[in-house]
Order: structure tokens, then C-alpha cells, then sequence
């Protein structure tokens, strides 16, 4: 029997409450009371729950049934058979119940009780029988081992909860960098990444592409066709038609097939005329050559100086805006915000940074040390991480980190440990959700 195809399971939890470090997100160790057809315990697997995919790994019946859950779409693979006893993290009110019992150091030796849902948020590791080799939290520098996701205790976060900024829009929901998409993002974003290009007649457009720093803007997975988003005209990249199946679309080919009508290469003058009317900033990533000044002369026409950021790896276009624009606010701050990108941090990055006028420090998630957020602060800039996309990230969870899952909350709360003050995402309601469940325990 499995909870795929029933409402209702009766599990016993085996040995003492322990938070576990070996899953993506969290792992419940249970074991079925049922039998099944020749009269042995019958383990759990394949049990879905809203938003949730469960995978488990197949004991027999003198073992315990270990499963983990993670909250985005991916059933994870990693082997738990080591794995022995976890705790459980539920909305549903048994068990949280049950779980308000554990901490009050209740024997869960011979306790079960029905399921009729299972939502785990997250469950937090511990330093138990696991390296931090594959751990983010690790990686970091950061304490998960004391914080709980659950209804019933507070969700610690030492620092200002950061800003949430939508990469490339709601590309989980919508296709990536497109008027939709970034519409989308401000329902649940203090602001939006996007990303420009400068086309061969002069248009400015809001377009990420394939390719690297040195060729960026390929088109072939994007669009099935070769060449460059820099060879077109504003009228052939109009017509360009998005490969539905392109791994780095996180919305998918269903949603990109339904609203094909809403999806085309927009250029920026439409996108700031829709953040204008949302109020949400844009930060613009100068992906291309030549992007500075025709960027800053647009900003300036829509008067929205204040609304727009901008950013790049090649920290030459932002010191030229700097060299453009080198205004400060009463308070010593620069007006004209500038972000200075890095992949891999060089150990003078504050140094480059500054160099390049910047007012904020843009690092990939992965990096974002407390030690290097603190040299950002102490220099007197701002911080923010970013992620990679959709395709890096699986990437990541399947070769670098074991802790935490997808950008799940789990991720997403190591990272703010960090106190880092924006967080650029691929899932900006998820984030959004975290603070809001942040603020609600921190009102009570």
C-alpha cells in the first residue's frame, strides 16, 4: 500500500526526535504498520503531496522506510541507507501535535497515529554522521543545526531579512525575461533582474541567450537558430519564435506553448514602462557591448533614476556609468546604483569593486560567505546574491550540495544567515513566503 493511492496511512515513528544531515531537504524514517499481501511490512514509496515529490529508498521489514521530500518538481536519488532517525515537520495539525509531544520529550518508541497529509516544509541538519563537503550551510559558514521551519517555533534569522529580487522575472512561472514574466515577478518583489542587449539598429532589448562573456547572446537553444541576438535587427528579433523545450526555461513548454502570444523579445523601453507602473525597481544587467550610455540616456527620459540599478560582470560598463554619473545622495551614497557581478570571487574583490564605482556587491550564492559579506558591508557597499538558472542549479544540487534542496527554504534561510540584504532567485514566492512566515512567528 502506498499514499499514492490512498488518503489514509498509519506509520510508526521509529527511535528518538533527531534532525538528520544527509537529504536535500529533510528525511522521514517510517514504517508502515500495514502488511501486505504475504503478510510482511510493506514500505512507503512514490508519495506525492501537494507540491511535493517524495522518493524513497526500498528496506526490508526489519528497517524503517527512508524517504525524502523535496518542494520543488525533482525527485532526488541520494542513497539514505545509512540514515536512521529523523523529525517530522508538518502543517497538519496530528502532527504538529505530535511533534509539540517530541519536544517535550515524549517516547516515540510505540507512538503512531493516522496521516491523512504530509507537509513537510523542511527539516534541518545537524552535524550528525554527515561531512561538509556537499554542505551549503558549510560552504557558507553558517549554524542551521538550531533553526526549525515549522507552525509552532519561531524561525531565527539574525539579520534584516533581505530584499527579494525575481531573476529574469518569475521564470518558474513564466518564460524568463519577458513583459509577463517580470509583471509577474513584482507581485511578490521588492525588485527584477533583467537582462539588455543593444541590437545592430540601435533598440535596446530584454534578452539572456546562450553563450558565454565572450559570446554572449546565442540563440540556438533560445530560438533553434544559430547565430546571435546581436546580429538581428529589432524586427527579426521580434519574430523570433522561443524553443518551448529549452532546458533553461523553468515555466516549461506547457506554460510557453498556452501564452506563446504573450512571449516575445521585449525591449526596454516597454519593460520600464511597465515597472514605472508597478513601482517595482528593475535592476538591468548590461549583458552586451556598447549597453551604458544608450541605458542611462533611456532611465533618464522615463525620469526614473531612482527605480533602476545596474550591473555587470564587465565592471568596465559600470565604471563608466560611474564616470557618467558620479552623483551621491545626502548620506554619501551614490544615486545612480551600480552592481559589480562576480562568479568566483578573487580574493581583491572588494578592491576591484570599489575601482569600478560600485555601490553594491552582486555574488553567486555559493560564495556568499559571511566573512565576504561582512568586507562588502564594512566597505560601505550593499550585497546581493544571485543564482544560476534553472539548468546550474540542478547541476549544483546534484553535485555540490546535500543539505539543502532546489531553492527551497532550507536554501534560501542558509543564505540569509549570511546577511547578505538582497537575494536575486529563480522562485521569489518561495522566498517571499519565508519572509512573510518570518515576520508572522517575529509578531507573535
Amino acid at each position: 500500500m502506498s499514499l499514492f493511492d490512498t488518503k489514509r496511512a498509519q506509520f510508526q515513528i521509529h527511535g528518538p526526535k533527531l534532525l538528520s544531515r544527509s537529504s536535500s531537504v529533510g528525511v522521514l524514517a517510517l514504517h508502515s504498520l500495514q502488511e501486505d499481501e504475504d503478510g510482511q511490512d510493506s514500505t512507503t514509496k512514490n508519495m506525492r503531496t501537494t507540491n511535493h515529490v517524495v522518493s524513497d529508498t526500498m528496506h526490508t521489514s526489519s528497517c524503517p522506510a527512508l524517504i525524502t521530500l523535496e518542494v520543488s518538481n525533482e525527485i532526488l536519488t541520494d542513497n539514505l541507507s545509512n540514515m536512521d532517525n529523523v523529525s517530522i515537520v508538518s502543517t497538519d495539525v496530528s502532527l504538529a501535535s505530535f511533534a509539540d509531544d517530541l519536544e517535550e520529550g515524549a517516547s516515540t518508541s510505540s507512538s503512531s497515529f493516522l496521516v491523512e497529509k504530509v507537509e513537510l516544509n523542511t527539516l534541518i541538519p545537524t552535524s550528525h554522521g554527515q561531512s561538509s563537503a556537499k554542505s551549503l550551510a558549510a560552504r557558507l559558514n553558517v549554524d542551521l543545526s538550531s533553526t526549525m521551519l515549522t507552525s509552532h517555533m519561531q524561525l531565527a534569522i539574525p539579520h534584516a531579512p533581505p530584499k527579494v529580487v525575481g531573476h529574469r522575472g518569475h521564470l518558474y512561472r513564466s518564460l524568463e525575461n519577458t513583459r509577463h514574466s517580470i509583471k509577474l515577478a513584482a507581485e511578490h518583489c521588492h525588485e527584477v533582474e533583467i537582462d539588455v542587449f543593444l541590437l545592430k539598429c540601435g533598440t535596446l532589448v530584454v534578452f539572456h541567450g546562450g553563450g558565454n562573456d565572450q559570446n554572449p547572446g546565442c540563440l540556438k537553444d533560445y530560438c533553434n537558430m544559430e547565430g546571435s541576438i546581436l546580429d538581428l535587427s529589432y524586427e527579426e528579433a521580434r519574430s523570433l519564435k522561443f524553443n518551448p523545450h529549452h532546458l533553461e526555461f523553468g515555466c516549461g513548454p506547457d506554460v510557453i506553448e498556452k501564452l506563446a502570444h504573450e512571449y516575445y523579445i521585449p525591449t526596454l523601453e516597454e519593460v520600464l514602462s511597465d515597472a514605472k507602473e508597478t513601482g517595482v525597481i528593475i535592476k538591468i544587467e548590461l549583458k552586451g557591448p556598447g549597453t551604458p550610455e544608450p541605458v542611462l540616456a533611456l532611465v533618464e527620459q522615463l525620469d526614473m533614476i531612482d527605480q533602476v540599478h545596474y550591473s555587470s560582470f564587465d565592471h568596465t560598463r559600470i565604471k563608466r556609468i560611474r564616470e557618467l554619473r558620479p552623483e551621491r545622495n545626502p548620506d554619501g551614497s551614490y544615486r545612480y546604483k551600480t552592481g559589480a557581478l562576480f562568479d568566483e570571487p578573487p580574493e581583491n574583490f572588494i578592491q576591484i569593486a570599489l575601482d569600478a564605482g560600485a555601490s553594491e556587491v552582486h555574488l553567486k550564492y555559493s560564495t556568499c560567505t559571511t566573512e565576504r559579506v561582512k568586507k562588502i558591508h564594512d566597505a560601505g557597499m550593499d550585497s546581493m546574491i544571485w543564482m544560476r538558472g534553472p539548468v546550474g542549479m540542478l547541476q549544483d544540487l546534484a553535485n555540490l550540495f546535500q543539505d539543502v534542496g532546489n531553492e527551497d527554504e532550507l536554501m534560501y534561510l542558509a543564505i540569509m544567515k549570511t546577511g547578505v540584504k538582497a537575494m536575486c532567485v529563480n522562485k521569489p514566492d518561495v522566498l517571499a513566503g519565508l519572509l512573510t512566515k518570518h515576520q508572522a512567528v517575529n509578531c507573535i
